[in-house]
């Protein structure tokens, strides 16, 4: 028998134990690069940026959404106009952002009459991911979704009437706006001292999609759903959501803010959630249901890790390493003493 072969096998031996500790360190970062197409991971900084183009972006994770058309209730589109999203977030100690971006041909807003329809994109996120995962289009009965959706006519509403559309219109009176004989009333002037809200009857009835207040202070609406049919918005005093958009070069890049601490949970350093994403193009006349949308992905909140984090799998490594030189110099030194005696 040949003496290099059991010295061979025991170096294998030896070897073993080190080869498996250094696949056991490679196989999260394997499965990271894995689950990347389908997770995205929210950095932490000190305060996030509510520009679309702030450089801090730039060192965010991405993740690419696909987007298809909603054809599972009417009415329906058989075509995305708008093949997907581009997703970046980041978080900070009291709010989570997205960074979308999304290709579109045309920026297109309510600029008055009724043939004029929004670009807009939403994100939906469980109520409660505590109740488990519920269906991706609209939530259920008993597990709710919560969406924030950004619409590109809400910040400049109150600059971008239909007056504007049609500079040269006319009018006589507009009775119970505070407005005189002639002049153009604005939806904010029957919330006026001399005017009277009742006279806006959707305003006044509580709709967040007539209320110029709300639509001058921020460009995203939250809302709930329970199922098709079921989405109704959150009160006034509950819009939380912040959304900065700028359209450049044939796409839209816009920025949502949300509070990391929602009605029945918290946005939590460590914890994933599932996210969805929807959007309209509002040259394709697209509004409700009609609309493109994505299945669930899920967004975690990176949890800060310290020195000791980084340090521990080298300190393992270098552990592992002694512990086989040791072995390697007994074996030697046996070996050379049985030499020696023969």
């Amino acid at each position: 028998m040949n003496r290099s072969e059991p010295r061979e096998q025991r170096r294998r031996l030896l070897g073993a134990p080190l080869a498996a500790l250094a696949g056991s360190l490679l196989l999260p970062a394997r499965r990271a690069h894995a689950q990347q197409k389908a997770t995205l991971l929210a950095r932490v900084v000190t305060r996030v940026p509510a520009e679309p183009e702030d450089p801090a972006w730039q060192s965010a994770d991405a993740l690419d959404v696909p987007l298809s058309p909603q054809a599972v209730v009417k009415p329906r589109r058989y075509k995305a106009s708008i093949a997907g999203v581009a997703v970046r977030a980041l978080y900070d100690e009291n709010r989570l952002a997205l960074r979308l971006e999304w290709r579109d041909a045309a920026s297109d807003a309510m600029k008055g009459g009724t043939s004029a329809f929004r670009d807009a994109l939403a994100l939906e996120f469980p109520s409660n991911p505590k109740t488990g995962i519920p269906f991706f289009g609209m939530g259920e009965p008993d597990r709710p979704v919560t969406i924030y959706q950004w619409k590109s006519d809400w910040q400049p509403a109150p600059n971008d009437d239909v007056d504007e559309r049609y500079p040269n219109m006319t009018v006589d009176w507009y009775p119970f706006s505070g407005r005189g004989p002639g002049e153009i009333a604005e939806p904010s002037d029957y919330a006026s001292k001399d005017g009277d809200k009742a006279f806006l009857t959707s305003w006044a009835a509580g709709n967040t999609l007539a209320d110029p207040a709300l639509q001058a202070q921020r460009s995203v609406e939250k809302l709930q759903a329970r199922g098709f049919g079921s989405i109704a918005a959150a009160a006034p005093d509950r819009q939380d959501g912040e959304a900065t958009a700028v359209w450049k070069d044939g796409a839209w890049m816009a920025v949502v803010s949300i509070p990391r601490a929602q009605e029945q949970f918290t946005f939590a350093r460590g914890q994933t959630v599932p996210v969805a994403f929807a959007a309209w193009d509002g040259a394709q006349r697209e509004r409700g249901a009609e609309k493109a949308i994505s299945t669930w992905y899920f967004l975690s909140l990176e949890e800060p890790v310290g020195v000791v984090t980084y340090a521990a799998p080298l300190l393992a490594v270098a552990g592992v390493a002694a512990v086989e030189l040791a072995g390697l110099r007994r074996l030697r030194a046996r070996r050379g003493a049985q030499t020696g005696g023969a």
